[in-house]
């Protein structure tokens, strides 16, 4: 029989199975913020592509480490592929974040903790004396190095990772914790794909295979996507359709998910009868499910910033206010 032929009775007793599994497959990812995974219907889904895409600056990778650190703190694998950022870096936000989790005053910050790596902070002794000078410094250590087995990292260039590497790197952590990773691309564009194509087609082919990859080994995939020119224009709210490379980005994922930041979607009136013009809504990024195939679309929830400490604060509002799609400026 055809492998990829499955008769329903087979499925059914597949899943009775593994409800049944004293250690059942995961089927749904905790993004680790409760209203992003209420509105997602539970959270990230095996065999699913979520692109992640906003604003220059609003924090998307930020955004995509923290859900990352939370299925590693969760025992779950993540294989994360960072082409904008070296495994450093990305230890030391999720160091400041941890921090930022257990110290109620002045947590260490991203800058503190990136002193603490380079030796620069005028301290002595190793990472946990360094660390230990700073508010949640050293429990945050602790925390980290309890899930770090279950988080890789893979040093990604638009040169050398191409989707064969995707697929054979995803074996390889499949193969050494048993069970699929949660895999996570920064960025989509900047995947090499089989052979040289035109930036459309290229785009397109790379999130086909990424939506292969998802299929093919169980897992949720997570990747950023970068936004095109209209995307970034000052009074132009992204959406779906600013995803840069190719209409196949919105078509063929399971979930898109856009960053923005308030003070530029909030409606006018809201910033004329609010104090300092609104100033306080620059502290807010606001995530709108713009495609959702497991639950509501349309939905917008907000996350306050705290990036000196390298994290969004998990627990996040809906918003109340109105939106638009024209980003407003106030003098």
């Amino acid at each position: 029989m055809d492998p990829q032929l499955t008769p329903l009775n087979q499925v059914l007793e597949r899943v009775d199975n593994r409800l049944l599994s004293p250690e059942a497959d995961v089927r749904i990812w905790s993004t680790g913020f409760p209203l992003l995974d209420e509105a997602l219907g539970g959270g990230l889904r095996s065999g699913s592509l979520n692109l992640l895409a906003g604003s220059q600056g609003e924090g998307k990778t930020t955004f995509a480490l923290q859900i990352a650190r939370q299925c590693a703190k969760g025992g779950q694998p993540v294989l994360f592929f960072s082409f904008e950022l070296e495994a450093e870096a990305l230890l030391q936000k999720m160091v400041s974040a941890e921090a930022a989790e257990v110290a109620e005053e002045l947590p260490a910050t991203v800058n503190q903790v990136r002193a603490a790596f380079e030796g620069s902070d005028g301290g002595t002794g190793g990472l946990p004396e360094r660390l230990s000078r700073y508010n949640g410094g050293l429990d945050a250590l602790a925390m980290v190095s309890e899930y770090a087995p279950h988080l890789h990292i893979h040093r990604s260039t638009t040169t050398s990772t191409t989707l064969e590497v995707l697929a054979s790197t995803v074996k390889e952590v499949t193969a050494e914790h048993g069970v699929p990773p949660l895999v996570v691309v920064d960025y989509l564009q900047k995947v090499r794909p089989v052979v040289t194509m035109e930036e459309e087609a290229a785009v397109t082919h790379v999130t086909e295979r990424l939506k292969d990859l998802a299929i093919d080994h169980a897992c949720p995939v997570l990747a950023i996507s970068a936004s095109d020119r209209a995307g970034l224009e000052p009074g132009q709210r992204m959406r779906a359709r600013n995803m840069k490379g190719s209409t196949a980005l919105a078509y063929e994922a399971d979930v898109v998910l856009i960053l923005a930041n308030k003070a530029d979607i909030v409606a006018r009136h809201h910033l004329m009868y609010s104090t300092n013009n609104g100033e306080h809504f620059r502290e807010w990024t606001v995530c709108t499910i713009e495609k959702n195939r497991s639950g509501r679309t349309g939905a917008e929830v907000e996350f306050k910033k705290e990036f000196i400490s390298g994290r969004f604060v998990p627990d996040g509002a809906v918003v109340s206010e109105d939106l638009v799609d024209e980003r407003v400026f106030v003098e």
